[in-house]
């Protein structure tokens, strides 16, 4: 097959030369580069409640226009909360070490958010998702953001990941840092935002300095203000950092495991407030990954802003977060910061530039009224790299359960720094170096996305002559779905955008046979409070050149997630996701033209209890998730799934023991198995679920499914420890030679102890040989790799084959031997560079 490196080439170079001129603005003659100005504009005034402006786009190269102020919105909210799906989630279970039951349910934890006025919050409890799959997770005044508080040591928040992010084991001789990196490159292949949890408690001691970890590259956000820690010796930290390049925002965390505590540690004690150009859980990724941050105490403030004029022409054209580079070290003699504060009465404000508070404020000021605005000289001293910072202070109450008592002037409220930079960003400066990355070219080409924007989560259909393309695309703060078709000739067609005005469309998923393509997608509409996505599905009848309308598939009130799809003949997709307006989640199945409606095919033989009202941890809401689908040539279907109804209290870590007993027999993760469900024929119904995977000492997640050229099922899923971080995950796989009915004993694929083996996906090549693709961590560059193996019938699965050589390379999709995949390779620099474009290469 022919590339479309030449035809896509030319498109490339000019979408990056367009980058170049919105990223660099003509000022007064001079060339200055505000990061993150592009990604939306926003005001830069102070107040949680200022509402909504339009945004305004910077002055491009040559326009002669000056980069104008931000446009946007402030949120409140919080950063890292649990309940009681962590095991020391609630004060009773904390303090008799799992013996009492829980007093912390999902449903209390984001009401207390909702009464404290806060406008987002994501529940963030130790190593699981499960929080996000309780029932109680819903609100509608809140936005919620789906998260984690991942990693055994150190701890790490994840905001705005898809599912748990498994802590591999680092091989041996391997810097002790390496299973870190590797997790923040697994998060940014999702567009989710990593944040450093309590650095003094995993990156930095007062005594020691900073250990390994601290050399970890492209953390997005670092906690400055958690009141479980000491906020003074992890501001130390973030200015520690600072200094040797690393470009963070600071945010603000109650760490709230306890009831008992709301009166001083409620959800939003302290409050992390995030500047957005659109009140969306994209949007505030978006401002999280641009450092546009500032905290306080709590909701009432104090509130504090800092920004810049870099060229003196009476714009503050940056804010807190935002990286400045300028063409000369010899500022505008106008050139100005301004800091404002709301509710800063009885505090003293410290404005601190590079290297920070070992030099002592370049400004104090001490608020008389309850908002007041100053503004001080902009300079440029010493390095080529500096920073400024605003954080307020005052006596009272210990600013942090491990601050310091009798210190005289605790923490209330910091900004995240402006980052001021000569010629060029700073690049970080780490103690330990990572490995030289693989710059090896490979049979991979572009076929999605641009510099600086997020593409991902792609999908492939071959169909004759073409290859039909979906993904995901972020940009402006929404989620889109898109489409390309590349022909023979290597020609692809411009991108169309099948969710049409809709923001939040997401995890698309293409079938396609002569004229005919599918494609199906999950969608909020733009509603995200509560949240209630859709099944949607899109049909083209003229080979992708158009799509029709798409109509909505699912009609619950719940959450319609992951949908997935095959064809059982050349006129009916069959579609299958997961949906929880019943409670718990379940798989719902829908042949479209055939079927009038989808049919749960997961409740059978699942219990449900809504448990009992003293014991939070008591509820059993069992989950299907993540369907895969494969069709036979007599369309005869299978669909698989993972699904937690084995575990002896499924969706909680840990175990809550009958009274008088020891805690025992409780699971971390939780015992996932593969399930499927067998349909012989279109006019027949779904039988009963099966188990794929039968045991019971291991989390079997994310199944892959195909039909090898002989009718044989085979299905693929990544298997790990019931060990919630520090083990590695690995390949299985199974056979069923009778329809789905029953399963070979497990096979392994292509066995690496040392490596993390993920998101496996099968398909059968041209040749009728069945392929396996997946992500892999055992390359020497420690980059995310795309491997391969083929199934022989006789012999088994391959040894494994490395697909991939440059950057990280994620969550592939295969079909008939053209695989897509995610990569970061174009990226430009290790921190604060979102870019992640969808490759494709050719296998079989």
């Amino acid at each position: 097959m022919d590339t479309p490196e030449n035809s896509f080439g030319s498109e490339q170079a000019a979408r990056a030369a367009e980058l170049t001129r919105r990223r660099f603005v003509v000022v007064a003659g001079a060339a200055v580069a505000v990061a993150g100005i592009g990604a939306g504009s926003a005001d830069a005034a102070t107040g949680a409640d200022l509402k909504a402006a339009d945004q305004t786009k910077p002055g491009s190269a040559g326009s002669g226009r000056s980069p104008k102020a931000p446009k946007g919105q402030w949120l409140a909210g919080d950063t890292h909360v649990h309940d009681d799906h962590s095991s020391d989630g609630s004060g009773p279970r904390q303090t008799s070490h799992q013996t009492l039951p829980g007093n912390l349910p999902v449903g209390d934890q984001i009401g207390q958010g909702e009464k404290t006025g806060l406008d987002f919050m994501p529940l963030t409890d130790h190593r699981t998702y499960d929080q996000v799959w309780d029932p109680q997770w819903k609100s509608s005044k809140l936005l919620l953001l789906p998260g984690e508080e991942a990693n055994g040591s150190p701890h790490a928040i994840v905001l705005g990941n898809v599912d748990v992010v498994v802590d591999g084991a680092n091989p041996a001789g391997s810097a002790s840092y390496r299973h870190v990196q590797q997790s923040i490159w697994d998060v940014h292949a999702q567009d989710a935002v990593w944040s450093q949890a309590h650095p003094d408690d995993g990156e930095y001691t007062r005594a020691d300095g900073v250990n390994d970890n601290a050399s970890v590259q492209g953390a997005d956000i670092v906690e400055v203000l958690n009141v479980a820690s000491d906020p003074d010796v992890e501001v130390e930290y973030a200015e520690n950092r600072w200094n040797a390049g690393f470009r963070f925002g600071v945010v603000a965390a109650s760490d709230c495991h306890f009831r008992e505590l709301w009166d001083v540690d409620s959800p939003g004690e302290p409050t992390t407030h995030v500047f957005v150009a659109q009140r969306s859980v994209r949007g505030i990724l978006d401002g999280f990954r641009d450092g546009r941050t500032t905290v306080s105490q709590n909701i009432a403030g104090p509130f504090l802003t800092i920004e810049a004029d870099v060229d003196g022409d009476g714009v503050f054209e940056a804010m807190g977060g935002d990286e400045v580079v300028v063409a000369a070290r010899t500022l505008s003699k106008k050139a100005s910061l301004r800091v404002k504060v709301k509710g800063g009465k009885g505090t003293t404000l410290y404005v601190y530039a590079a290297p920070g508070r070992t030099a002592g404020p370049v400004a104090t000021f001490r608020p008389q009224k309850a908002n007041e605005t100053y503004e001080l000289p902009l300079v440029m001293k010493g390095s080529d790299h500096s920073w400024y910072r605003v954080e307020a202070r005052s006596p009272g109450s210990a600013s942090g359960s491990e601050a310091d008592p009798n210190l005289p002037d605790q923490l209330r409220g910091a900004t995240s720094p402006i980052f001021l930079s000569v010629g060029a960003p700073a690049v970080p400066k780490p103690e330990i170096a990572l490995p030289v990355a693989d710059t090896r070219a490979d049979k991979a080409t572009l076929v999605a996305g641009e510099q600086g924007k997020f593409t991902g989560f792609s999908d492939v259909a071959v169909s004759g002559k073409n290859t039909h393309l979906v993904a995901e695309l972020h940009e402006k703060q929404a989620t889109k779905v898109i489409y390309r078709r590349l022909d023979s000739k290597g020609r692809l067609t411009k991108a169309l955008t099948l969710s049409q005005r809709s923001a939040t469309a997401r995890f698309p998923r293409v079938v396609a046979t002569g004229d005919n393509v599918w494609v199906v997608w999950q969608d909020e509409l733009g509603k995200e409070q509560p949240h209630q996505p859709v099944i949607l599905l899109a049909q083209s009848t003229d080979g992708g050149h158009s799509f029709k309308s798409p109509v909505k598939l699912s009609k619950g009130k719940g959450r319609a997630i992951n949908p997935a799809i095959a064809l059982l003949d050349d006129r009916h997709p069959l579609i299958a996701w997961s949906d929880n307006s019943g409670g718990a989640f379940d798989v719902f199945a829908q042949i479209v033209g055939i079927d009038k409606a989808a049919v749960n095919i997961s409740a059978a033989g699942k219990t449900v209890s809504a448990g009992v009202p003293t014991d939070a941890r008591s509820p059993r809401y069992p989950a299907s998730l993540f369907p895969v689908v494969a069709v036979n040539d007599d369309r005869h279907a299978v669909i698989s799934w993972q699904d937690d109804r084995f575990d002896p209290d499924s969706l909680w870590t840990g175990h809550t023991p009958p009274a008088g007993e020891p805690a025992s027999g409780g699971t971390d993760p939780d015992n996932w198995q593969i399930l499927a469900a067998v349909r012989k024929a279109p006019g027949r119904s779904w039988d009963t679920p099966v188990q794929v995977s039968r045991v019971s000492d291991r989390s079997d997640r994310h199944p892959g499914l195909t039909v090898a050229a002989d009718g044989t099922f085979v299905a693929i899923w990544e298997s790990g420890a019931l060990q919630s971080s520090g083990a590695n995950l690995e390949l299985r796989s199974s056979r069923s030679a009778d329809g789905g009915n029953t399963w070979t004993s497990l096979e392994q694929v292509a066995l690496a102890p040392e490596a993390m083996s993920q998101r496996a996906a099968l398909s059968r090549d041209p040749n009728g040989a069945v392929r396996a693709v997946w992500y892999d961590s055992r390359s020497t560059d420690w980059r995310w790799k795309v491997f391969t193996a083929t199934l022989d019938s006789k012999n088994g699965w391959s040894e494994a084959q490395q697909v991939t050589t440059r950057g990280n390379n994620t969550w592939p999709a295969l079909d008939q031997g053209v695989m897509v995949f995610t990569s970061d390779r174009a990226a430009t620099r290790t921190q604060r560079d979102r870019t992640q474009q969808v490759y494709l290469a050719k296998l079989a």
